[in-house]
């Protein structure tokens, strides 16, 4: 039976850099699959690479296998508009309600079956992704799923094995040492940085294939070992560009008990929702960690 959906659509950001592109950021209350199956001992499924996004197969309604985004960026799964045509995939009984003073939500679909190695999502609502939101070429990922359907379940990002696993269970209480708290009130994953000396939180994201991103601020209260060159610029939903800068750091730079690897770091105030811009961690940096993520309990683990 489909639950009663309710989604805001904050901001939908496509960033863009050296042709690449990132998938949109939508901050969503939307409820989690109706069911989820996973075996007692977890399941594990290969991880694929894509110019640093975290891709894996997974089935949808039987048929597939099809190439997924599995981001910690995106807080509602979604389907390329090809796909759900493909798929013909049904409505859910409850449409998204629409802002009094917005524009009119896109349309969202059903995938009564989802498969992930030998889980299986059930009842899984998505949001059918307008032409131009997705990455695009040849393999490109035909929709992306959201890190936290799987509430209850631990996701596990292994980088370095190059595979996903999942599993039931939860983390224990965070240390802010190699476990983090985040808030349901920031929708995605943050982790607390430390760099030359100051602190700030960023958001942990499996949809950048970039390494450390800042707001433009730090630029002013940071120590700059190379002056700012420009690297692009990103677009949001609305229409704003953000423009992409970037330049090396001198100190340390550093989460809970790990020190990060002193590289460029880009400066840009895009942001994926309201309020001030916080940066990320994308795969540059996340490349060298197992990240688990524990979306009932809101914690996420970093471990090497």
């Amino acid at each position: 039976m489909c639950k009663k959906v309710s989604l805001t659509i904050v901001a939908a950001i496509i960033a863009c850099s050296n042709n690449l592109c990132a998938q949109p950021h939508i901050v969503p209350h939307i409820p989690p699959a109706g069911h989820i199956r996973v075996p007692a001992d977890g399941t594990t499924i290969p991880m694929q690479d894509l110019n640093g996004w975290p891709v894996i197969e997974l089935r949808i309604n039987g048929k597939g296998p099809y190439r997924f985004l599995l981001d910690t960026g995106a807080t509602i799964t979604m389907v390329s508009e090809e796909l759900n045509r493909e798929l013909a995939l049904s409505m859910p009984a409850d449409s998204l309600a629409a802002p009094a003073d917005g524009p009119a939500p896109p349309p969202t679909v059903t995938m009564h079956e989802v498969g992930i190695g030998d889980a299986m999502l059930e009842d899984l609502i998505a949001v059918v992704a307008p032409a131009g939101m997705l990455l695009k070429g040849k393999d490109a990922p035909r929709g992306v799923l959201a890190a936290a359907s799987f509430p209850g379940y631990l996701l596990t990002y292994d980088y370095p094995g190059k595979r996903i696993s999942i599993k039931k269970g939860s983390l224990q209480e965070a240390d802010s040492r190699s476990i983090f708290q985040y808030s349901d009130d920031q929708a995605l994953p943050t982790v607390p940085l430390r760099i030359c000396g100051r602190e700030t939180e960023v958001h942990l994201d499996t949809g950048s294939p970039f390494g450390l991103t800042l707001p433009v601020r730090f630029l002013k209260e940071l120590t700059l070992t190379t002056q700012p060159k420009e690297s692009g610029e990103v677009r949001t939903g609305g229409g704003g560009e953000f423009p992409v800068l970037v330049a090396r750091v001198d100190g340390e730079i550093e989460i809970g008990k790990y020190r990060l690897e002193s590289g460029e770091v880009r400066f840009s105030d895009a942001r994926p929702g309201p309020g001030p811009a916080t940066g990320n961690i994308g795969y540059e940096v996340l490349r060298h960690f197992m990240v688990t993520v524990d979306s009932k309990n809101l914690r996420i683990q970093l471990s090497q």
